[in-house]
């Protein structure tokens, strides 16, 4: 799975009032899948870009 890719379609469909639930339900799904310091470091990654852009 893309973890990465995943998290940038979670987060381009949440609607605003929504973003900070669907950051937080994302990162507790990825980290039932993923090592956490991958979670991490992917969000860090698309946080710094999806979040910049709404």
């Amino acid at each position: 799975m893309d973890l990465e890719g995943w998290l940038v379609a979670v987060l381009r469909d949440a609607p605003s009032e929504q973003i900070f639930s669907a950051v937080a339900r994302a990162e507790r799904l990825a980290g039932e899948r993923f090592d956490p310091k991958q979670v991490v470091a992917a969000m860090r990654r698309v946080l710094s870009v999806e979040l910049a852009n709404r």
